[in-house]
């Protein structure tokens, strides 16, 4: 992994030369080729940004959680006259006050409005939000993204050649302020597998014989996962970090290739706060089943960002999204 970290860290340098004219691209999205704007929602200037009305409409770039056919609430997200737009889940949890860049919609031939980008990208958030510390069973204010594939139920997060409903998905978590003191945050990648799991828990041994060869262990609701933070945990802000103030947080996502491992990493205010996490290509040769398992995935994927918090609301100014080109995008 050393090996593949020192590559991802050269490939920044690298990438960087062509993109020097490029002065208003972020530093983290320039080392890594990504100079093309391909998504840019700035809250404070106005205009159909959000939908509002829950239209679910194409035109929007940011709607209401409606994923699994939950019922958005609209009194837990707005677009504010400060021009911000605000995220809370409510005292349940409710998905249905989250922000999301693609949502279901029924009345479109493709089943969803917004955006979903695949391909590798840099994305940029700029966000505030109150720090109190909060209870270990509180949602907590985040900004992470999920496989498109998995959210819309149309099977395509089905893992090739295992049984049917047998899932296999990512969830890419930029930066997430952790739940309980000290004040700190995670940076963390989600590898899902397996079926869905209704309530309590299951033996992964139970699942089909011989379905990933793993060694016999249970799984939580909702399904299997394989997950790392890729910061200490929880990692800690810089000192002068206020979050009551408006604060740039980056994610990076390159893809593998059969030349490179594939990485992500994150960056607040220009400063890398956690050191990359690499794999290689998904459809490089494995000495383990459970070597599939390394957030490889994401490559295969499409992502809807999301914007999401517990009871009190995170406020976000702007979301920027820079890239190669958007061709691997799924837009509507």
């Amino acid at each position: 992994m050393m090996k593949e970290l020192k590559y991802f860290l050269c490939a920044f340098a690298f990438f960087s030369y062509p993109a020097l004219a490029e002065a208003e691209v972020p530093a983290p999205c320039r080392a890594v080729g990504y100079t093309m704007k391909t998504f840019d929602s700035d809250f404070s200037r106005g205009g159909q940004t959000f939908d509002e009305a829950n239209s679910y409409k194409p035109g929007y770039q940011w709607y209401r959680w409606n994923w699994f056919n939950l019922k958005p609430n609209s009194e837990l997200a707005h677009q504010n006259s400060d021009g911000t737009i605000s995220a809370e889940g409510g005292s349940q949890g409710d998905y249905g006050g989250y922000v999301v860049s693609a949502a279901a919609s029924p009345s479109q031939a493709s089943g969803f409005v917004g955006t979903a980008f695949g391909g590798g990208a840099c994305v940029q958030v700029k966000l505030r939000f109150s720090p109190v510390p909060r209870t270990s069973n509180e949602e907590h204010p985040s900004f992470w993204a999920m496989s498109k594939e998995h959210l819309d139920g149309s099977g395509d997060d089905q893992w090739p050649n295992k049984n049917p409903g047998f899932t296999h998905f990512a969830e890419w978590d930029i930066l997430e302020y952790y739940k309980v003191p000290p004040p700190g945050f995670l940076s963390s990648w989600i590898d899902w597998f397996g079926p869905y799991i209704p309530k309590g828990e299951l033996r992964l041994s139970d699942v089909g014989k011989g379905e990933l060869n793993l060694p016999p262990h249970s799984c939580r609701r909702p399904f299997c996962r394989s997950a790392g933070s890729f910061t200490p945990h929880p990692g800690a802000f810089p000192v002068n970090t206020d979050w009551n103030e408006l604060q740039t947080v980056i994610g990076v996502w390159v893809p593998a290739t059969a030349d490179r491992p594939g990485c992500i990493q994150t960056f607040l205010n220009g400063n890398a706060i956690a050191p990359p996490y690499c794999w290689k290509l998904a459809s490089a040769a494995r000495e383990r089943m459970q070597d599939f398992l390394d957030f490889s995935v994401i490559d295969r994927h499409h992502m809807v960002l999301v914007i999401s918090s517990g009871t009190t609301p995170i406020f976000a100014r702007s979301v920027e999204v820079y890239q190669q080109s958007g061709r691997g995008n799924l837009s509507n």
